[in-house]
């Protein structure tokens, strides 16, 4: 015969497990932040990287963005409409020692219409061609997301431009 008392701690551990599972594995906040995570890997660039490589890295970033992804930066920089135009201004970028792109900062809000927003900070790490230096540059981005078959793909990102000196 059961007790009262172990039937309440298999059923609090039911729930604690339901709740973790949903947290891992469903959990929308969750599948945009590893979809953000995706993105920075596609944006970073390798030191010499070889053209097969460049290939498939364009190849995965262009599963991750909608077909009318828009992308502005600043107020003086690139504007690109289409998910074409910005792959072909990713693929254009050749830097000598490459760049490593993170997201960090991560602020992710989904709304209940298959859409989110997520807030970001994006440190590029580079190494200076003069001096082999390594070099630092943050913004903030604005990233919108829409579900689409399934799939958090990004629909439009905002890079901000750096503050005024004051």
């Amino acid at each position: 015969m059961k007790t009262n008392g172990s039937i309440y701690v298999a059923a609090v551990f039911a729930a604690l497990a339901g709740y973790f599972v949903y947290q891992w594995w469903f959990n929308p906040n969750r599948i945009v932040k590893a979809r953000l995570g995706d993105i920075a890997a596609a944006l970073s660039i390798p030191p010499n990287e070889p053209e097969i490589d460049r290939i498939a890295r364009l190849a995965k970033l262009r599963k991750l963005a909608t077909d009318d992804l828009h992308v502005k930066v600043g107020t003086t920089g690139a504007d690109l409409a289409s998910r074409d135009a910005v792959l072909a201004a990713n693929a254009s970028l050749t830097p000598p020692g490459g760049w490593n792109v993170d997201f960090v900062d991560v602020d992710v809000r989904v709304n209940a219409d298959d859409t989110a927003r997520a807030f970001v900070t994006a440190d590029v790490t580079s190494r200076d061609s003069q001096t082999g230096q390594q070099t630092l540059d943050s913004r903030d981005v604005t990233l919108s997301f829409v579900k689409q078959d399934g799939e958090w793909l990004v629909r439009e990102a905002e890079v901000k431009d750096l503050p005024k000196p004051r």
